[in-house]
């Protein structure tokens, strides 16, 4: 056990996201290639004298919204998991720094909570009880949302299967080029986004999977993005919501000022794309400030 320790929780982007299928239950079967990105929330986690039970403080440093920091925040919700999995009996105070705006399709929510499931592991000292310990925390991670454990694993891409959760590591040998991802202020309710989905087509469904498979043929490859940057795909993008303009208009510009594969991340409304060089990259985000939008020049990691 250890007095502090702080975790960085990436953002991600969907380089891929078909919808399969649909659930008795009401949720959507997809596929999806995920990859993790650098831009980042920060949990700071201590032990507390005198708490019995976790503590939140949220400090939003990027105002992306008024996000509470009661039982609802996922992050609280994963500590009091956590706890009652391991029967945890200290007190720990969690402080959370949020920069990845809310959403915006990025999973900051689900990677802020696979930071607390980690983060509280190394505090309490029980992060090295082998494989029944990470079976655990994985089941503690699908219980909280289907993002969450790709942000448990440690690999930078995936593929995400069933409701996301199933996942398969994609090894990526080459870096890819830098990104500009550019969130234009509206958030997007994710169930909202899937309720206002009219399914695809079997027929298309089959063809956008065999999309994927040359996408992930040609990532490995480490093929550059003129050969793979087509290939990307969101069906999402054809949700029925309120924001749909304002992702289209987004898309639409970012394309016009020479980015690859441009997309829509999840169920928006963060849209990003690809720069041929750093020094394009800058050019394109400096000509992007007179739209009223936060704009990052990122890099998967």
């Amino acid at each position: 056990m250890i007095k502090k320790t702080s975790v960085q929780c990436p953002a991600k982007i969907n380089l891929f996201l078909e919808i399969t299928g649909k659930r008795p239950d009401g949720y959507h079967r997809l596929k999806t290639l995920f990859a993790k990105i650098n831009i980042y929330d920060v949990l700071d986690l201590s032990l507390a004298s005198g708490l019995e039970r976790p503590e939140l403080l949220v400090e939003d440093s990027e105002s992306t919204s008024s996000l509470s920091a009661g039982p609802d925040n996922l992050v609280l919700r994963a500590a009091n998991l956590f706890f009652k999995a391991f029967g945890v009996k200290v007190g720990v105070r969690l402080s959370l720094k949020k920069r990845i705006p809310i959403g915006a399709g990025l999973g900051g929510g689900s990677s802020d909570a696979a930071g607390t499931l980690l983060g509280l592991g190394k505090l309490l000292g029980l992060d090295s009880g082998g494989a029944a310990y990470r079976k655990k925390i994985l089941e503690l991670a699908r219980g909280l949302g289907a993002d969450v454990p790709f942000f448990i694993q440690p690999h930078s891409f995936a593929l995400g299967e069933g409701i996301g959760d199933r996942l398969n590591a994609v090894k990526i040998p080459q870096a890819l080029p830098y990104l500009i991802l550019v969130f234009p202020g509206v958030s997007i309710s994710t169930a909202e986004s899937y309720k206002a989905l009219p399914l695809p087509e079997r027929k298309d469904v089959l063809t956008r999977l065999s999309q994927l498979d040359r996408l992930t043929e040609a990532l490995r490859r480490g093929n550059s993005v003129e050969k793979w940057g087509q290939l990307l795909f969101n069906r999402l993008e054809d949700s029925k919501v309120a924001a749909e303009p304002i992702v289209r208009e987004t898309r639409d510009i970012l394309s016009k000022l020479g980015l690859k594969g441009v997309r829509m991340s999840g169920s928006g409304s963060s849209v990003f794309g690809f720069c041929e060089s750093y020094a394009e990259s800058e050019k394109i985000l400096n000509k992007l400030k007179i739209y009223p939008w936060k704009s990052f020049l990122t890099s998967c990691q």
